[in-house]
């Protein structure tokens, strides 16, 4: 423990000595949790030196950690109003107040510190640690975009703006628009256009969705059809929130059944994971199971995301595939340049659905680029481009070109 040893007193010198020496058999006392004592030995030397602040912040903790908390309070405020030097005095001031629930007072508490210790990081933490329990959602957000220029490597801090923004209120409609194209004669190209309307609430939000295809091929018959999802993301604590999701089709362009879970943790130092399982139920009755296992990681403004899917039909064949995925934020969860580099085919591919059973046992190599910008708070754009290595029979490969377009509105 940490103590601010204050300037020695002008008392007679052989007090003087005895109330320094005092001081220090008083500290050791109270790393030692003897707190009565402590107590006492602080109350002698203040009858002694009643200006020797020390002694009132070893006599306001050891009140402090034997629930006497008034008096504590009473310490720590003496001790700053009459020398701010004291900085180990707020932190036991606003720990004090923040453990009694008095989370405005610790928030003054600490913006006071921060006034008079503007480089001492953690006064900063302290002060956004209130705002949660506040339930000022959108002043922590405000704050925490004042505070990140200073910190620009704190990935906890990136982190939180991302999930603050998942839990403000609005809606978002728009299309998005993939076309495929082929190196190979007859094949191709292939279309998917989407709308979707996503009503963003406090507690998650939800999704419905309408696809459409236009497969064009030389071999497949029915090459149109819709497609109908619902997708909810809802959150389950403050650092945790699950997915679900789920979508139909009568048309042979899309999988039958498509069920979905996930469910995301976010840890310290801007670790975060999430485990979850996929079904798949294609128009020729074949099903497919998958477990999905992920981590991610904040680095300042980067965003690293691996995924790892572990895909079977029978239970006696296994399929993996993998998606490593790198975001650079510029500024809102909405403003990133992505890169995408993916081994296999997994189920959340939305591009490949058409053809999951056939791909699932296939080698596949892909890499994709893309842009996403917010304009005027309102309009969200997007555009991506990629490559994907794409084996079609045993050994033999063909080359796929995929653009995707994205246009939505965002309403408050």
């Amino acid at each position: 423990m940490v103590l601010f040893i204050g300037t020695l007193h002008t008392a007679a010198l052989g007090q003087e000595i005895n109330v320094d020496s005092l001081l220090y058999k008083t500290i050791d006392l109270l790393k030692e949790k003897e707190y009565e004592q402590v107590k006492s030995n602080a109350r002698k030397a203040l009858k002694i030196a009643p200006d020797y602040l020390d002694y009132n912040l070893v006599l306001g903790r050891a009140q402090q950690m034997t629930g006497e908390i008034d008096k504590a309070r009473q310490n720590y405020e003496l001790i700053i109003n009459k020398n701010k030097d004291y900085k180990t005095a707020f932190y036991y001031l606003f720990d004090l107040e923040f453990q009694a629930g008095n989370y405005q007072r610790a928030k003054e508490i600490s913006e006071t510190a921060i006034q008079y210790y503007p480089d001492e990081e953690d006064f900063y933490y302290k002060k956004l640690s209130t705002y949660q329990p506040l339930g000022d959602l959108k002043a922590e957000y405000t704050y925490i975009k004042e505070i990140q220029p200073k910190f620009p490597n704190n990935s906890d801090l990136n982190r939180r703006l991302v999930n603050l923004e998942l839990r403000y209120d609005f809606d978002i409609a728009g299309l998005n628009y993939s076309i495929t194209a082929f190196d190979r004669e007859n094949v191709g190209p292939w279309h998917l256009l989407g709308f979707q309307y996503i009503r963003q609430r406090k507690w998650g939000s939800l999704v419905p969705r309408i696809n459409y295809a236009n497969r064009l091929s030389a071999v497949d018959d029915n090459v149109t059809g819709l497609q109908y999802e619902l997708d909810s993301y809802f959150f389950t604590g403050i650092n945790s929130y699950t997915y679900l999701g789920g979508s139909y089709s009568s048309d042979d362009v899309f999988p039958t059944w498509r069920f979905r879970f996930s469910h995301f943790m976010y840890f310290n130092k801007g670790w975060g994971a999430d485990i979850g399982a996929r079904y798949d139920e294609t128009f020729d009755d074949r099903k497919f199971y998958t477990a999905a296992l992920g981590v991610n990681k904040y680095i300042g403004s980067y965003w690293i995301y691996l995924r790892s899917f572990l895909m079977t039909e029978d239970e006696n064949k296994f399929y993996p595939a993998f998606t490593l995925t790198t975001r650079h934020y510029l500024d809102t969860r909405f403003d990133y340049l992505a890169l995408i580099l993916s081994y296999g085919t997994n189920p959340d591919e939305r591009s490949t659905l058409g053809q999951f059973q056939r791909r699932i046992s296939t080698d596949s190599y892909r890499v994709n680029l893309g842009y996403f910008r917010m304009l005027n708070q309102r309009y969200l754009i997007g555009i991506q481009g990629g490559y994907n290595y794409q084996e079609f029979l045993p050994d033999r490969f063909q080359n796929e070109y995929e653009l995707f377009l994205s246009f939505q509105y965002k309403f408050d």
